[in-house]
């Protein structure tokens, strides 16, 4: 048993990234799939958004399931789902096996980010409780980021082996931290109500709802952008800003979603409402930076756009979880995070499908100005809304 307070929240908060991270793996290996066995974008974001139905599925019907039966009797089959989902990637040759792989992926993803958080949620150190927020928004760019990274390095140094060698690596990770949160104490009492929490229901507490649809709004816009981003990005790098090396689309994945978490970290004092706000205004300058950026064909200026709308992001969404879970009862907050979650992936799913549709017609830089234009357009109504709804105490 892992005793004592912050190594139980490290642990589970680092197996939340891990389970994150193994959903970033495949970003920068799309184009190896497009180049290698003649898969169309289409199917790169048809992809994504398969990963998505059995996420939310997850989400609306498990949402709040760990409330009941325990977080690890939910988290430690979420993580060696992920694991699973590493090996049938490891056979990808065409798009079948990528969606199938994507598909277990965006299931334990689902089940981890409900009970994985809400243990983040549970364990954190009562003098630093808005670490849970900044954890719990930051845990899915972030482990993107990071998955992207190692992957994007691995297909760089060794094309060949690198498809393989990544997920057969990343699972060996996920099984570790199976392991580690099957050591941690429970934070959960065994309670009734187990099978009926699996009705497909989206609990919003009453004190949230006020708030909810503006921030969800907001936060929703981000893992559009997000979802985008790793579904295109790394052809986006080399067929219109000019990169040839294939460790340029893990980068143009990984630098926005590492700045969301680093900078949602380093805010974590910030009011909610500032932090709401502030970051909602960062965000909106940076997604036009990535308009210019495609307009000039820079890929330098599209790396310092991704730095500002990832900080802007981070800030935003750790602001916005903190004024969401801070109207939750103690006992709601896995099915909290469930519905915010669910909101986002959906645009998100629904977003990329159609750009994937999009690019075919119109081409790639056409279709992301679009849809960067949607964004910010997005987030000035989601903030607004926001600001107009939340008390002037929060």
């Amino acid at each position: 048993m892992l005793r004592g307070r912050l190594p139980a929240f490290v642990a589970a908060s680092v197996s939340l990234v891990a389970v994150c991270g193994a959903a970033g793996v495949p970003a920068p290996l799309y184009v190896v799939y497009e180049q290698t066995y003649g898969l169309p974008p289409v199917a790169l974001t048809g992809a994504f958004a398969i990963y998505i139905v059995p996420l939310l599925v997850a989400l609306l019907c498990c949402g709040s399931l760990s409330d009941h039966v325990g977080r690890k009797r939910v988290a430690v089959p979420a993580i060696l789902t992920g694991a699973l989902a590493c090996l049938v990637l490891t056979t990808v040759d065409a798009a079948a096996p990528l969606i199938l792989g994507r598909a277990i992926q965006g299931l334990s993803v689902g089940l981890a980010l409900s009970a994985l958080g809400a243990f983040v949620v549970d364990l954190v150190p009562p003098s630093r409780p808005g670490l849970a927020g900044a954890v719990t928004s930051g845990a899915p760019p972030g482990g993107i980021a990071l998955g992207a990274l190692a992957s994007g390095a691995a297909v760089q140094l060794a094309p060949r082996t690198a498809p393989v060698g990544s997920f057969l690596g990343t699972a060996a990770v996920l099984v570790a931290a199976a392991v580690t949160v099957a050591l941690l104490p429970e934070t959960v009492t065994r309670g009734p109500g187990a099978l009926r929490s699996l009705r497909p229901v989206v609990h919003i507490p009453r004190s949230a709802r006020p708030v909810f649809p503006a921030v969800c709004l907001l936060v929703a816009a981000t893992y559009v952008l997000g979802g985008f981003t790793q579904a295109l990005a790394p052809s986006l790098a080399v067929t219109v800003l000019g990169r040839e090396d294939l460790f340029s689309g893990a980068l143009a994945v990984a630098v926005y979603h590492l700045a969301g978490p680093t900078a949602g970290l380093a805010a974590n004092r910030l009011r909610a409402t500032h932090a709401l706000v502030g970051g909602a205004a960062v965000l909106a300058a940076g997604t036009a930076g990535f308009v210019a950026a495609i307009a000039i064909g820079s890929f330098g200026a599209y790396l310092a756009a991704a730095v500002v709308a990832g900080a802007g992001f981070g800030v935003a969404f750790a602001g916005a979880m903190r004024v969401l879970l801070d109207r939750s009862p103690a006992g709601a907050h896995a099915g909290t995070l469930s519905a915010i979650y669910l909101f986002c992936y959906l645009a998100a799913a629904v977003s990329s499908l159609l750009a994937g549709v999009a690019v075919g017609i119109w081409g790639l830089a056409a279709v992301a100005s679009v849809l960067c234009g949607v964004v910010v357009v997005l987030v000035a109504t989601g903030t607004a809304g926001s600001v107009l709804r939340m008390r002037p105490a929060t």
